[in-house]
């Protein structure tokens, strides 16, 4: 069998539908990813400075420089928590899973992209290009649908 339309149109919809929304998923799981990452690391570079300045206001420095300890002290665990309401709102590690579960499944779909082959009718390819073309789309809809 030749290069059809149909054959045409299928590497056109590969190209310009299925990677360029391929690429989308994987930027924004990888994105969520890192935001997750981030917020974990800040974090945790508030409690240390909590701690830290907990340790530092229990020493005899002058009262002006004790205080500056003991509202670091206070004010980290705050800004932590704040963090931790941020991220919980944002659900960055959901959002990553949402995307990358898509991802997955586009590419298990791919699997079974129709291929021309010997001997195959263009009746036979166009219905294996249709299904395909219905199943990545399906899980378009299934993605956009969880929002």
């Amino acid at each position: 069998m030749e290069a059809s339309r149909e054959g045409q149109f299928l590497e056109l919809y590969h190209r310009y539908r299925y990677e360029h929304q391929l690429d989308f998923y994987r930027d924004r799981s990888k994105g969520f990813e890192q935001a997750r990452r981030q917020a974990i690391v800040l974090g945790a570079i508030l409690m240390v400075i909590s701690a830290l300045a907990s340790a530092l206001s229990s020493y005899n420095f002058a009262p002006s420089v004790r205080i500056v300890y003991l509202i670091i002290a206070a004010v980290s665990p705050v800004l932590y928590t704040a963090l931790t309401a941020y991220t919980s709102l944002y659900a960055f590690e959901q959002q990553a899973k949402l995307y990358q579960d898509t991802v997955d499944a586009l590419q298990k779909i791919h699997t079974f992209s129709p291929r021309i082959q010997q001997g195959l009718s263009e009746q036979a390819f166009a219905q294996q290009m249709h299904d395909y073309v219905s199943n990545v789309e399906n899980i378009f809809l299934v993605e956009q649908g969880q929002w």
